[in-house]
């Protein structure tokens, strides 16, 4: 049940996040809300996979950026042909150096909800 938990949360979180940064991409988005929205999407993704939040969350960031990269520059292809590909959004780049702290953040993200996922509904194990 653990490995179930793990995949739909990285799904939904990917997917959730990956327009998230976008569709926030081309606007101005108070830093506030462009971060806090996703460290709470991260928290909840950690809720949804209990125990594995730590592994979860971190995984779910990482995708959601490259998927929100896509569609970024897609929409900028639409609009402005010849753009460059979509790497930034806000001070989150999409730099193995520079990701690692925004990962060690949804892991600490990850493991607090785990915890709380874990309280309100316990993975059963079949032995």
């Amino acid at each position: 049940m653990a490995v179930q938990r793990l995949v739909s949360s990285v799904m939904a979180t990917t997917i959730g996040l990956g327009f998230w940064w976008g569709m926030t991409e081309p606007l101005p988005v108070a830093p506030l809300v462009l971060y806090g929205v996703p460290a709470l999407i991260l928290f909840g993704c950690g809720v949804i996979a209990g125990g594995t939040g730590a592994v979860a969350a971190p995984t779910a960031l990482a995708f959601s950026l490259l998927l929100g990269s896509l569609i970024a520059t897609q929409m900028h292809q639409a609009f402005a042909p010849a753009s460059l590909p979509v790497s930034r959004f806000g001070d989150l780049t999409i730099d193995g150096a520079e990701l690692l702290g925004p990962l060690v953040l949804a892991s600490l993200a990850g493991v607090t909800g785990g915890y709380i996922g874990e309280r309100i509904l316990p993975t059963r194990s079949y032995r």
